[in-house]
Order: structure tokens, then sequence, then C-alpha cells
């Protein structure tokens, strides 16, 4: 078996540094790896990442990403996603939706990054199942 070792989703952006900084400053990520053309932001304990596959047609999907069939969202679960609402707020971020409860146990912010990107942030309101 070969084991992974490492996996990070690569986003292409127009400004290196302006896209670092919107997650840098919402969501409290730190540089890993920094140069002019590319930066890897982790989580401030260490990198951590999960591959999620879900079916474009499921109705949590936002209006319009299921018709594109390429693209996704780009997740991250936070503490409170009222901090990071706050956060994006304060730098003009693009909000698509305020926290929502959501019937599957979270709240969620959905955001676009400057590249058009779009962003789930959202935080339990349950205790997680595993």
């Amino acid at each position: 078996m070969n084991a992974v070792n490492r996996v990070f989703y690569t986003m292409l952006a127009q400004n290196v540094e302006a896209t670092a900084k919107f997650y840098t400053d919402i969501l409290s990520l730190k540089r890993h790896f920094d140069s002019d053309w590319f930066i890897i932001l982790t989580p401030q304990d260490g990198p951590v990442i999960e591959l999620a596959i879900l079916d474009a047609n499921n109705p949590i999907v936002p209006e319009g990403m299921s018709a594109r069939g390429t693209g996704g969202i780009l997740n991250f679960v936070v503490e409170d996603v009222h901090i990071a609402h706050d956060a994006a707020q304060k730098i003009g971020a693009k909000v698509i939706s305020p926290p929502t409860a959501m019937p599957y146990g979270q709240e969620r912010m959905l955001i676009e990054d400057p590249n058009g990107q779009m962003i789930d942030v959202s935080s339990p309101t349950v205790p997680m199942q595993g």
C-alpha cells in the first residue's frame, strides 16, 4: 500500500498576497510556507486536511453551484462561526449567507474569497459524531 503523507488543495489566485490575507484575517490561519507566488496556510495547531465529496444535487449545495458541474466549496469548521462572520464583515468580504442553523447540526456561513471561491465556514451546534 502506498501511504498518503500529505494532502493539500491549491487554489489559483490573481493576487496571492491578498488571498492569503483574506484567509489569515478571517480564519486565523498561519503561514506555513511563504514566497511571492505560492503561500501555504495551515491551522495554528498544524496541518490537517480532509477531502469531502458532496452530491452536487444535495439541497445543502448553494443555488447555482450544482449547475456548474465542476468546482466546489472549500469548508472550514471553526469553534465559533460568528467570530469568523465578524472578521469577514470587518474586511468587507462578500457574505453570501450569514451564519444560519443547518439541519445537520452546524451553523453555516457562506462567503466568497477574492477570487470568487465559495467558502463554507461552520461551527457545530451539537457534538460531532465520529
